[in-house]
């Protein structure tokens, strides 16, 4: 005879659209901290600069403001053991024992399994109420019962959980590869101001009216022997839209560049940027001594 003083049992397919719904809830409240670096990013796109040639979403302190929603993912059951989904579901976390409404620490790391989500749900398909996440904090998941009392809110607990989720995901960003090691870091200091200004009076007397050359070499890169030429040209007409028209202009601007500065002993950006009323269109590749590109059969 089953014990009237436990909660009812959450079915399979209850359990499932818990955990997708909770899963695209907090994807739609993270990718809010990804709109600044989002924005950033395109104007970068749109306004080439020697300084950041590469343009990203996730550089400086929009990283920071990105990293803080992935955090919200693992305090997603702070208000009470209650996210958005199992609000919307009628749901709620409580402790093991006390059956009362889980703490936001014990919500935390119900959440920091999350990592392991094939896991995690292979798990919670098997006991409903308890995944690994609960068993390390000790919690499970009930059907919200409306009839008992609610904790008030718990300042200190919310504050700490998020701080503990915010200070967690900017560890692990340490430790994991930096997807930007190979980038070539040139250094400012080594900027050569008679270098770049006779380069870009070559490139300007050359490539003619319809062309605005902005030119910056720097004579040291990391890990490289090799001088860092970044180039903006700035187009009157466009080139842009037409491949062949653009291979042409970057193979003699390039013709250009070689002649002073071959091309295994330097690499570099270049970026095109065409303005209009109305219009704007931007290429950008590498140049001198990359690997090519592999070439299609």
């Amino acid at each position: 005879m089953p014990n009237q003083n436990e909660p009812p049992q959450i079915s399979v397919g209850l359990r499932l659209a818990t955990m997708l719904l909770d899963h695209v809830c907090m994807t739609a409240v993270a990718f809010v901290f990804f709109i600044p670096g989002f924005i950033s990013t395109v104007s970068a796109a749109f306004n080439p600069s020697h300084e950041n040639p590469f343009p990203d979403v996730m550089q400086g302190v929009y990283g920071y403001i990105a990293m803080f929603g992935f955090a919200l993912y693992f305090c997603k059951d702070i208000f009470a053991g209650r996210s958005i989904a199992k609000r919307i579901l009628k749901l709620q976390v409580v402790n093991n024992s006390s059956g009362k409404a889980a703490s936001p620490i014990r919500c935390f790391l119900r959440n920091i399994t999350c990592v392991i989500w094939p896991i995690e749900g292979l798990i919670a398909l098997s006991n409903t109420s308890r995944r690994l996440g609960d068993r390390i904090a000790g919690t499970k998941l009930v059907k919200f019962d409306p009839t008992i009392e609610q904790p008030g809110f718990n300042f200190f607990g919310f504050l700490l959980a998020i701080c503990l989720s915010y200070g967690m995901v900017l560890a692990l960003m340490q430790v994991l590869p930096d997807l930007h090691a190979n980038r070539p870091i040139y250094s400012k200091t080594s900027y050569n101001p008679s270098e770049s200004a006779a380069l870009q009076k070559l490139l300007a007397d050359s490539l003619g009216q319809d062309v605005v050359p902005d030119i910056r070499v720097y004579d040291t890169v990391r890990n490289a022997d090799l001088k860092y030429i970044s180039v903006i040209l700035r187009l009157k007409e466009n080139y842009l839209d037409d491949d062949h028209s653009f291979a042409i202009l970057k193979a003699h601007m390039l013709g250009l560049i070689y002649t002073g500065f071959p091309q295994q002993t330097f690499i570099g950006e270049l970026q095109c940027v065409y303005r209009a009323p109305g219009q704007i269109e931007t290429r950008s590749s590498n140049i001198g001594a990359y690997p090519s590109p592999p070439k299609r059969n």
